[in-house]
């Protein structure tokens, strides 16, 4: 696989048939060099559902170096408005069928990085919120690199092994998931403030927690 931090441009423009901004692209360079920040202060309107693309290059590109991966392979976008989980879907959605489609090389660089990682297809890609068909063959494969598009109630509840619609049995297995091996982007973190101090008590926990 020959795939650069200088091909993000062309993977995002292949995707969406625009250019990133700069601030996406500092973004990369960001997690690339030190992880994921704590926040991303951007204005409304500037495209922050393309921490998913960040997220996804980021994946690809890290994922044959096992002992150095700093972005998980299973990518949660949490909000709680149900319009924008469906906005940011439509875009997870995109970036599949484009790595499914494999039209240019870049696109297929980016496909064959995460396909190392060993899940059934190079994304998956998964919408969990109230009203629609719950689809959770997501949770089928813990290797799969996954977006997940969620409203707070969904991702919480599951974190907290519970689930809407799940039974007892599948509850830690959703617990694991999204607690281990996953990254939780909270939009609009302002209105999710109880969801927020939960993800902060639980980060606190697994600094303190030992390996038997």
């Amino acid at each position: 696989m020959n795939l650069s931090l200088s091909d993000f441009s062309s993977f995002f423009h292949a995707c969406h048939g625009v250019e990133p901004f700069p601030w996406q692209e500092h973004l990369l360079d960001r997690v690339l060099a030190g992880g994921w920040p704590d926040a991303i202060a951007v204005p409304t309107g500037s495209g922050k559902t393309s921490v998913l693309d960040v997220a996804v290059f980021a994946l690809a590109l890290q994922a044959p170096d096992a002992g150095g991966r700093t972005t998980p392979r299973r990518i949660a976008l949490v909000v709680d408005r149900r319009v924008v989980v469906d906005a940011a879907f439509e875009r997870a959605i995109r970036i599949r069928q484009r790595l499914s489609e494999g039209s240019v090389p870049v696109l297929q660089r980016v496909a064959e990085g995460l396909r190392v990682l060993g899940g059934d297809e190079p994304l998956a890609v998964a919408q969990l919120r109230g009203g629609i068909y719950r689809e959770d063959r997501w949770a089928g494969n813990p290797g799969q690199p996954v977006i997940l598009c969620s409203t707070v109630d969904q991702v919480g509840s599951r974190l907290l092994h519970r689930g809407y619609g799940l039974s007892s049995s599948m509850w830690p297995i959703h617990a694991g998931l999204l607690g281990n091996d996953c990254l939780i982007v909270l939009d609009e973190a302002h209105c999710s403030g109880a969801f927020l101090d939960t993800l902060e008590a639980g980060r606190r926990l697994r600094q303190v927690a030992t390996r038997r």
